[in-house]
């Protein structure tokens, strides 16, 4: 006799022995299925997270139940609005060269480490074997290019567009930091030059073929984030935070603002969650966390919770950001192309 789903089954439980229910779950609005924390409750949990009234949960159970068997569903599931933006024209205007998707990395709130997880969401990736690209946003405050160690110029392609600085694990890179005489110049620029030279890094830069290209934004609900969210062809954002209550509370702006402006977010990251001893104690140096309030007022899973690691910044500071592994980064990955491929 065939297993029945009910509401006090775990959900990584229910998406394991039926892989056919995962759709059922984004269908009804419930993305715990890559969620860090949400997977590992129950039904009735996730439902309860998501403020589910009893006929709605009912209804859900009925479709997984249904979807176990192979029968139709209530259901279909539904493609995440994208930004509202023009796609601009890639260079040398080649349909044949894509970018698959085009995601970018926010906060709202500065110091939280989007620039962090940006690099080692890239690094991950490419370890996956995927093509992967970083346009650093922060025009002003650039921090890509020293993190992977890049340096030099970016030159002009064959195709006529500027050819990116690759890292050493071929990881493409554009960065205003590589079109200063010297890395500690100022940009001294006002809104529409910064939103200008955003579009001409997507625009005018020969990325050529990639899997992912991740887009580095600086702090704010201002020109940069709006230029990205509404000039460039968008296809999720992740949303970066920490425990402190301060810190969610601005990132609440940017969920705000990326929710007005109709995008999609792909999921949550919360970074400096906790620091683990060499005797794999863990202390929650900023509180605990606020993860669980993230994914209800977003809708979308938490990707992760990352550690602080003193032998990252050393690594950071010296450019060989490519040289770090840690286990909660590669998790953060696979949670990120889960996440991705279900909402395709």
């Amino acid at each position: 006799m065939a297993e029945t789903i009910t509401a006090d089954m775990v959900i990584h439980d229910v998406v394991t022995r039926f892989p056919a229910t995962v759709k059922v779950f984004h269908g009804h609005g419930l993305p715990c299925t890559a969620c860090a924390v949400g997977a590992r409750e129950s039904v009735a949990g996730g439902a309860r997270t998501h403020r589910f009234s009893p006929e709605k949960l009912d209804l859900l159970i009925k479709d997984l139940n249904a979807a176990a068997k192979g029968e139709p569903t209530s259901i279909a599931p539904k493609k995440a609005p994208v930004g509202r933006g023009v796609p601009l024209t890639m260079a040398s205007g080649d349909p044949n060269r894509k970018i698959k998707q085009v995601i970018a990395i926010m906060s709202g709130k500065g110091g939280v480490g989007k620039s962090l997880v940006t690099g080692l969401l890239a690094v991950s990736l490419r370890r996956q074997g995927q093509q992967v690209g970083i346009l650093d946003g922060d025009i002003t405050g650039p921090s890509i290019a020293r993190m992977f160690g890049t340096k030099g110029q970016p030159t002009k392609s064959a195709n006529g567009g500027i050819e990116p600085l690759r890292s050493k694990g071929g990881i493409k890179i554009v960065s205003m930091n590589m079109f200063l005489e010297k890395e500690s110049d100022p940009v001294v620029w006002r809104g529409p030059m910064i939103s200008s030279a955003i579009k001409q890094f997507y625009s005018d830069v020969d990325w050529g073929n990639l899997d992912y290209l991740l887009v580095d934004l600086p702090p704010g609900t201002s020109d940069a984030p709006m230029t990205v969210m509404q000039a460039l062809p968008l296809d999720g954002v992740v949303v970066v935070s920490s425990p402190q209550m301060l810190a969610t509370m601005i990132v609440m702006k940017c969920i705000n603002m990326v929710q007005q402006l109709k995008g999609s977010i792909v999921g949550v990251v919360e970074n400096m969650s906790y620091f683990e001893t060499p005797n794999g104690e863990r202390y929650e140096i900023f509180g605990p966390s606020n993860g669980t309030e993230l994914v209800s007022m977003t809708g979308a899973p938490l990707l992760g919770n990352l550690p602080i690691d003193s032998s990252l910044t050393t690594l950071c500071d010296a450019g060989r950001v490519e040289e770090y592994y840690a286990e909660a980064y590669e998790e953060l990955a696979a949670n990120f192309t889960s996440t991705l491929r279900i909402k395709r």
